[in-house]
């Protein structure tokens, strides 16, 4: 074996990165990521091995020294691979990706030495991250693995790209974000009742260890108590800052935090330093002293920010990365101490005695036989064990550190990442401007230009974009959101706290780099990198904070407050689409996103606008900046000026001093206060500001929207589609496809576009969409619930894609959505609101994941929401959705008096109305109405509604809003060939003697009918299509092919279960596969296709699947290879037998569809009878008097065409007539 001092670099000696030139004397034949190594990968077609860490990170040099630096392994890697280094502070974006692949690859878990093998072109197919040189621990040897993966290429490399492919979409699709939706500032309620759930009371910190400083959230619960004044809240941050501060995480001899605690009382850290912990922990120690105005607080920020000038400094001002956990070999060796070593160092038994006994120095140790300085022991109680004052022994530790510094300052360091990346500098610049700003120490300040001006110097490129990282003056690789994002809000605070304007109008150009290089114009938010960076095998983004908060969210607030300061609604808006970009993720988990719910804040209250005018050396200047200091005002711009002269920004435009003094000025929105110049009136005057006097309104906002569509359905506009689409249509057929909108004179199609189904997700969607609307239907039928709104975002997307290409007008569609049902995410909502003790009133609970309400407050917030994925500003038709919920959850519940249920009822349905009667007066409604399934049923059903009692609530809804007429101009219900009820049941009215649409013609009430081809015929035959079937299987001997799969189940049984580890709980191993037995069952019930399909989709697909994807996890060696052997000839067996019970219930379904056909056609037209039975379902519906529209969920263009194709046929002379055979049709027994 050569010495390493024998030995030439490899290619990571020219590298700046102290991670990389660690490796440079490595045997390993080590790339720095790059062009050179790509193409060697691709010429020599052999894999890459792509290995990932940092300078600080222990388990790296670990396998450095077991690994890397030994010679037989390292000549595996050089033979088989061509090896890649890469220092993660250095290349996120790579970190990025790969870990992704790593996490998916090992269930869940990730970390670093990250190892990660790919093929030539970069696409992952193995992934791990610590191994030990040989087999141990569980884990295979570094040796055994590159053999096998080295053999696995070589034999079957075609296998492995396909396998690293399958890989690369997968991670493509799980880095797809959801469609945008709105951010109310309620989630910061949600964050803190998610944060009061894993709080730990005895320790502070959220969940136990290992432990991590949690700064983005604190800073955020610290924002959350001033909107609250909520003292718990509070105390989760002083009992956090006050135990991190104590415990052995925080080095009380040289300042500074280590990356995290490895216990749950913050004793034993992992000893690495991070810039970025230390820059985002000062600032919320001053965060937290200016609400608390704890002393503590303040030294301790202030000993971070002197740690991080006197060790972590370049000579030009530049921060540097890390020092490891490590020195000499051993981690925390600098940092801990004896007794001995404390008395060596002070020189004085007593003082050693005091110091030792304050900070837990023993003999015995607290760790690995030494002992880590802390002061998590009550400082009465050691001070009482002394027979010592409190203020004695403090007095003592203050005099004995400087000591232990110097002492400690002797031992040999722990290695030091010198680099200095742009985004961890911006954080520690901010953290340095709002100490400065806060304290009135100008030295910080001093120090954090001298950090800004290095940076603005060697990190900007000519072109005025970023470079990532330099070291000894040499700067380079292309730099990521992040770095553009931090150092924008760093520049921004610098400013805020007294620097030039220089220092703005700098990040006023990264703003506009970020806006041009990183934003996602589809989806809202910022990518991780730029447009013009190199190709990988995919973009990423975050949105999630991690060990810093998310650079999409540092962009959101940089953004939020330059357009504040520069009144550039661009930038709001671009602010608005990054947090809006992770709405759906934010609601569920607001918690993981603390810096995007600060940006919320901001946006949702708005800043107070800070404007001095004066000459800031003047004491009278600096005593305003200081009673302004005192404030904890974390959503507010400052701008400052000793004159109006020389300034563009807004905020200072026209502002002067106040009789020759300095002056305030406290705005809002640029509208003012009267200036102050008593800086003892200053607290006051915020007072005042916060509380809502002489505040412009316009401003603030309680939820983050999209840009919305302006106007609505009219009718000129509905009239002018119509006669537009019937001058289009051949000898003007179509003129037979419109009608009136009840008596709102709209015009509309008698057939609607159905969003039951609809998502974003499938393109034929969208294409079916778009062609409804140039084939001529105007209406469209949503809901909240519908795909988990999703159904509305699809609506919204196409509307507007229509609007702005000039292809629709606004005023041409009818677009009806509902409200009722909390199902899904708005269920989630719901619940989380029940937790933090502000639940919906009123809520109606019907079942597990099946709520309802009706309640204005749940109405106000769905509707808002709705608008918002709708992308409209006013929705025409709001529907309450199905709000006999009220009486079938009473019905539930046995309730016996009807009477009093049905007043209840009427009463909840008044309140409704109320609120929809106010919300078309104020613009975001044009009519409103009621969608329920039981307003057709006969009067006496305990859960009918009906008609002529919602019109009654809505007259006296009216009144109570004081209009002068009432809007409840829509009603839906369903309706089909075997629904007729709303035809031919009278139920309603005076007397109960008219019909729904009798009355609803009287009352100009428009009625839309849904579910016009899923009839429930009512004799026991579940649901049934009114559509032709074709028979697409072959015919399956079902009793042949039952013994087929009996035989292999018997197989499994024997063979395979006795290996399966049992549970105890569910169902047991022999008991997985017995569907030859449960299919046999089942076939005589099989009522026909629909039911059929409800039964493989619900009840057999989740199971196979379950157990399938469990087993093939679970077993191992022998028993893998024999499961693998009986799935591989089971599966298809099982398949075959599942097509023939598919053809079965097919044949069930055609002949009661042709029964259906049979008789209908018997009072149709000749002309008609040869048509689909779909078609001739939706044109009886479309011709009966009293119907408006028929909704039909047409999820395919082919679907569109067929159906609209029923606008262009007359209407059907008597239609009562198809409805009343319907009724007369008897189905076998055999056909259910």
């Amino acid at each position: 074996m050569s010495s390493t001092s024998d030995r030439k670099p490899n290619r990571l000696h020219t590298e700046t990165s102290p991670y990389l030139l660690q490796h440079a004397d490595n045997p390993v034949d080590w790339y720095p990521w790059g062009s050179e190594a790509l193409t060697a990968a691709r010429s020599s077609n052999k894999p890459i091995l792509l290995s990932i860490g940092y300078s600080a990170c222990h388990w790296c040099h670990v396998m450095e020294r077991e690994s890397f630096e030994n010679e037989s392994i390292a000549a595996i890697m050089n033979r088989h691979f061509i090896c890649i280094k890469v220092d993660r502070e250095e290349r996120p974006d790579l970190d990025e990706i790969y870990m992704a692949a790593t996490v998916a690859m090992n269930n869940g878990q990730g970390g670093w030495p990250m190892t990660v093998f790919l093929t030539p072109d970069q696409e992952p197919f193995f992934a791990g991250t610590y191994f030990p040189p040989e087999d141990r621990w569980g884990r295979p040897g570094f040796d055994t693995l590159l053999k096998k993966i080295a053999d696995y290429w070589e034999k079957d490399a075609a296998g492995v790209r396909t396998q690293a492919k399958e890989m690369t979409e997968r991670l493509k699709g799980e880095g797809r974000i959801p469609f945008p939706i709105s951010v109310s500032e309620s989630v910061l309620d949600d964050a803190v009742t998610q944060f009061k759930e894993d709080f730990d009371k005895t320790y502070g910190g959220f969940g136990g260890a290992p432990k991590f400083p949690p700064a983005a959230g604190l800073s955020l619960l610290l924002r959350c108590y001033r909107r609250s004044g909520d003292a718990h809240t509070l105390a989760m941050v002083t009992k956090t800052l006050d135990m991190m501060a104590a415990g052995g995480m925080y080095d009380h001899i040289g300042g500074g935090f280590a990356r995290y605690s490895t216990d749950a009382r913050w004793l034993v850290p992992h000893f690495e330093k991070m810039l970025y912990d230390n820059a985002l922990l000062a600032r919320v120690y001053v965060e937290a002293y200016q609400v608390t105005k704890n002393p503590d607080y303040r030294r301790v920020a202030c000993e971070v920010l002197d740690y991080v000038l006197r060790e972590m400094t370049g000579p030009t001002g530049g921060f540097y990365s890390a020092t490891d956990a490590d020195s000499e070999g051993v981690e925390g060796k600098f940092f801990v101490w004896h007794p001995a070593e404390v008395q060596a160092a002070v020189g004085n038994e007593e003082d050693t005695r005091r110091y030792c006994a304050l900070y837990d120095i023993t003999e015995i140790g607290n760790w690995e036989h030494a002992s880590i300085p802390n002061r998590l022991r009550p400082l009465s109680d050691i001070a009482k064990e002394l027979n010592l004052t409190s203020d004695e022994l403090l007095e003592t530790a203050a005099r004995v550190k400087p000591l232990l510094y110097r002492a400690r300052q002797q031992r040999v360091a722990p290695g030091l990442d010198d680099k200095i990346l742009t985004a961890w500098n911006g954080m520690m610049l901010s953290a340095l401007a709002e100490a400065a700003r806060v304290f009135g120490e100008t030295r910080y300040r001093a120090a954090a230009m001298q950090t800004a001006d290095f940076l603005l110097k060697t990190h900007v490129q000519s072109d005025g974009r970023l470079l990532r990282t330099s070291r000894a003056g040499r700067a380079h690789l292309e730099a990521y959101l992040e770095d553009y994002a931090y150092l924008a809000e760093g520049l921004i605070d610098l400013y805020e706290a007294g620097a030039p304007e220089q220092y703005l109008q700098a990040a006023v150009g990264l703003a506009d780099r970020i806006l041009s290089d990183f934003m996602d114009g589809e989806q809202g938010g910022f990518f991780t990198t730029a447009t013009h960076h190199e190709a990988l095998i995919l973009r990423g983004r975050e949105g999630a904070d991690g060990a810093t908060p998310s650079g999409n969210a540092v962009a959101a607030s940089a953004l939020a407050r330059l357009a504040c300061h520069f009144d550039r609604q661009d930038w709001r808006d671009a602010a608005v689409g990054a947090i809006r970009a992770y709405g759906r993720q934010i609601t569920r988990y607001p918690r993981a996103f603390a810096k995007s719910l600060a940006v919320v804040d901001f946006l949702t209250e708005g800043p107070v606008e800070l404007a001095f005018v004066g000459d800031g050396q003047q004491a009278a200047a600096q005593a305003l900046y200081r009673a302004v200091a005192e404030e904890y005002l974390p959503n507010r711009i400052i701008a400052s000026t000793e004159s109006n002269a020389g300034s563009t920004l807004p905020l200072l435009l026209g502002k002067s001093v106040v009789a020759g003094q300095p002056a305030l000025y406290i705005c809002r929105n640029f509208s003012c206060q009267r200036p102050v110049t008593d800086p003892k009136a200053v607290a006051e005057a915020l007072h005042v500001h916060r509380s809502g006097t002489g505040t412009a309104a316009g401003r603030t906002e309680t939820m983050l929207r999209g840009a919305q569509l302006s106007g609505h359905a009219t009718a000129q506009g509905t009239a002018a589609y119509a006669a537009n689409m019937v001058g289009l249509s051949p000898s003007g057929s179509l003129a037979h496809g419109y009608t009136a909108g009840g008596s709102t004179g709209l015009t509309v199609s008698r057939l609607g576009f159905g969003t039951y189904r609809v998502d974003t997700k499938d393109p034929e969607h969208r294409q079916a969409f778009k062609q409804a609307l140039a084939a001529g239907c105007n209406l469209i039928d949503t809901s909240t619930n519908y795909m988990d709104g999703d159904s509305e975002r699809l609506v919204g997307a196409v509307l507007s894609e229509l609007v702005k290409a000039g292809q629709l007008a606004r005023e041409q569609v009818v677009v009806v959505s509902k409200i009722g049902y909390v199902q899904s995410q708005n269920l989630k909502l719901a619940e989380a609101r029940e937790k933090s003790g502000r639940p919906y009133p009123d809520m109606v609970k019907y079942g597990d994941g099946i709520w309802h309400c009706l309640h204005p407050e749940f109405l106000a917030d769905q509707l808002a929401l709705s608008l918002d994925r709708l992308g409209l500003a006013t929705l025409d038709v709001c529907l309450l959705h199905n709000p006999e919920y009220f009486l079938s959850e009473a019905a539930h519940r046995k309730e016996r008096d009807l009477v009093a249920l049905r007043e209840a009822f009427y009463d909840r349905l008044q309140r409704a109305c109320v609120y929809f009667e106010t919300q078309v007066a104020a613009g975001r409604l044009q009519y409103y109405g009621v969608s329920s399934n039981t307003v057709t049923s006969p009067a006496d059903h305990p859960e009918a509604t009906s008609l002529s009692r919602m019109l009654d609530a809505a007259r006296a809804a009216a009144r109570e809003a004081n209009q002068s007429t009432h809007h409840f101009r829509w009603l839906q219900c369903p309706m089909n060939l075997f629904e007729s009820g709303a035809l031919l049941t009278a139920n309603t009215g005076a007397g109960g003697g008219q019909t729904v649409l009798d009355l609803a013609r009287q009352e100009g009430v428009a009625v839309l009918v849904n579910r016009p081809l899923n009839a429930m015929p009512g004799q026991g035959g579940g649901i049934l299509r009114l559509a032709d079937f074709p028979l697409e299987d072959q015919p399956v001997d079902f009793a042949r092919q039952r013994e087929r799969v009996a035989a292999l189940e018997d197989e499994y049984r024997r063979t395979i279960a006795p290996s399966v580890p049992q549970s105890g709980q569910g169902t047991a191993p022999a008991d997985f596969f017995n569907w030859a037995r449960e299919l046999d069952r089942v076939r005589p019930q099989l009522q026909g296709l629909e039911h059929w399909e409800q039964i493989e989709h619900q009840m057999i697909a989740p199971h196979v699947n379950q157990v399938l994807q469990a087993l093939s996890r679970t077993l191992s060696g022998t028993a893998a290879e024999q499961w693998e052997a009986w799935r591989d000839r089971y599966v298809p067996e099982l398949l075959t037998l599942l097509r023939g019970l598919r053809r079965e219930a097919t044949e069930r379904s055609r002949r009661r569809t042709a029964a259906v056909a049979t008789a209908v056609d018997a009072v149709l037209p000749h002309v008609r009878r040869s048509e689909s039975l779909s078609r001739k379902a939706l044109w009886v519906l479309t011709g009966t008097p009293g119907v408006t529209s028929v909704l039909n969920g047409m999820r395919t263009p082919a679907y569109v065409e067929d159906s609209v194709g029923v606008l262009h046929w007359p209407a059907l002379e008597s239609a009562r007539s198809a409805y009343e055979i319907a009724k007369t049709i008897a189905f076998p027994k055999d056909l259910g």
